[in-house]
């Protein structure tokens, strides 16, 4: 496994050659974005407060001695479509303008523990109506679903076999740089029922299609909290006509992870900034402590060191809007308007809790099989999917990539997915604070005991995450996983009414995950971008076209 990063150290107070671009911020959006830059032959320079790059999607280190070194997942797991040459993943894309990836692993299949029981499928159309529905549905169960991905397939289908979302640019320049694709757009405007339905609530989109199964409707509301952080009344149908075209590519689908884990992915992308940007830096500890403007423009970057980096194009602020926000220290009326009016109307979705532990792996599988797969979750009721501590996510990296952890032992995270009141966690004492995690971390044992019964015997490192955690390592305000976007409404895009200064990542569109975060740094870099540089780089983004099994 690769460990080591490319990036620097800020040291002391200095005042550095002017960039054509500075980024603050190395989640997957600001990375991204300084990444296609880089690409094009910006010179560009990322600022990253944290000693780790990455944001959430980073892995961390412990040594348990006398053990060995284990290495542990922060954040996402579930990777698809980037093991395919030709893909519509915006990931993908933006690694393949860079020319830089991971090697990737596939495999075929997550485990859910229900409150029906065990569902233990494979990937695609195949399982899903010979193993679990007859098992956990209705008598009417297969027929439903069967109507249902007829009903799904041209939608399906034409997202998936869509431009790429990489085509996008949020200037009057777009109907040029989409207009290549003029081809994969018509499908778009031929949808049953019209491209009206893409944003409808999945929910109702369900109801139209006469699906009434209790069980199928849970259980596709369960991936659409997974993937949007909303159930189904809340998620949009484009969404899940994505997804399900991505579970049902003819000829095989599966399920992809890096292997290095979700750090080879930022290793990718910070190598590409170093590489191919003329003089490109990946600072570490470098907190900006502030934007600077002048003669009301965007200009550049102080750091709580004292250090200077003036941008001569664009500042990049890749954190929540919330902190990017707070770094404009002169007042800006229009730009204060801007983040009031374009933001107000969304709320923060709630935070984490997490535990990563380290254990002994004797008599267990030593890899990834049917009988003992990597990821699985664990759903407690149906009443309400949003409810704190109903749903665990639980992932175990090691049985994909054995570098991971030492000979005979395995490394592990779970967590719930944004289900974890902030307010339970505020102004607690000592006490009371390690007390709660002791009680988080044995809430997410017993997700954990659905697969490994005896887990508590076998650890060997254990580590617990909080909403607390969050805030100050993400430097997310309240912990907040990013923000709630109800179907038929957008986040705001990547422009400012501050002339130099762009925003990217999980606060913008399309929000949170990540993909999602990929395509934020993707559209903020070409509007940057002149039209025909632009254009240049879509050249390295070979086109797709899948046939769906649904």
């Amino acid at each position: 496994m690769l460990r080591v990063y490319f990036a620097r150290q800020s040291h002391g107070p200095c005042f550095w050659q002017p960039k054509d671009v500075v980024v603050i911020g190395s989640g997957l959006g600001g990375l991204s974005c300084g990444a296609v830059l880089a690409s094009a032959g910006r010179e560009v320079t990322v600022c990253e407060s944290h000693y780790r790059l990455g944001g959430a999607c980073h892995t961390f280190s412990a040594k348990v001695p006398e053990i060995g070194e284990f290495h542990f997942e922060s954040g996402p797991s579930l990777y698809s479509g980037l093991s395919l040459e030709a893909s519509p993943s915006q990931l993908k894309h933006v690694l393949q303008i860079v020319g830089e990836e991971p090697e990737w692993i596939s495999y075929d299949r997550w485990n859910a523990f229900l409150p029906e029981g065990e569902v233990n499928v494979a990937v695609g159309y195949q399982e899903v109506v010979e193993k679990l529905l007859p098992k956990y549905g209705g008598p009417d169960a297969v027929g439903q679903w069967q109507r249902l991905m007829a009903e799904l397939k041209p939608m399906s289908s034409a997202l998936y076999n869509s431009p790429p979302f990489g085509a996008l640019r949020d200037d009057s320049f777009v109907p040029i740089t989409m207009g290549r694709y003029a081809r994969r757009l018509l499908p778009l405007f031929s949808i049953p029922g019209g491209a009206a339905r893409l944003s409808q609530p999945f929910e109702a989109f369900l109801d139209e299609a006469g699906v009434s199964d209790k069980f199928i409707r849970n259980y596709l509301s369960l991936f659409s909290f997974l993937l949007q952080g909303l159930p189904s009344y809340g998620s949009p149908t484009s969404m899940m006509a994505y997804m399900m075209a991505d579970l049902y590519r003819k000829g095989g689908t599966c399920l992809d992870y890096p292997k290095g884990g979700s750090e080879a992915i930022v290793q990718a992308l910070v190598s590409g900034i170093e590489t191919k940007s003329p003089s490109g830096r990946v600072w570490t500890k470098a907190h900006v402590e502030e934007i600077l403007v002048e003669s009301g423009r965007a200009v550049g970057v102080r750091l709580r060191n004292g250090s200077i980096l003036r941008a001569r194009e664009a500042v990049i602020c890749g954190t929540d809007v919330g902190v990017a926000k707070s770094l404009i220290k002169d007042k800006v009326p229009e730009l204060e308007a801007h983040f009031q009016d374009q933001w107000s109307s969304f709320e923060p979705l709630k935070s984490f809790i997490h535990i990563h532990v380290a254990f002994r792996g004797e008599g267990l599988p030593r890899q990834h099989c049917p009988e003992f797969p990597a990821q699985w979750g664990v759903v407690d009721h149906w009443e309400d999917l949003e409810a704190p501590r109903n749903c665990v996510l639980v992932s175990v990296p090691s049985l994909l990539d054995d570098g991971f952890a030492p000979e005979g032992y395995h490394s592990l995270h779970a967590y719930t997915p944004a289900t974890e009141p902030w307010e339970d966690w505020q102004e607690l004492s000592k006490d009371e604070y390690q007390r709660k995690k002791r009680e988080a971390g044995d809430f997410l044992y017993k997700a954990i005991q659905r697969q490994v019964p005896d887990i508590r015997s076998r650890v060997v490192f254990e580590k617990v995450g909080t909403p607390l955690t969050h805030a100050r390592f993400l430097r997310k305000p309240r912990g907040a996983y990013g923000w709630r976007v109800l179907a038929g409404s957008n986040l705001p895009g990547h422009t400012t009414p501050l002339p130099g200064l762009h925003v990217c990542g999980d606060s913008t569109y399309p929000g949170i995950g990540v993909p999602s975060a990929a395509m934020s740094g993707h559209i903020c870099a070409n509007n940057i971008l002149s039209v025909a540089e632009h254009w240049s780089l879509l050249d390295r983004i070979p086109e797709w076209q899948y046939e769906l099994d649904m």
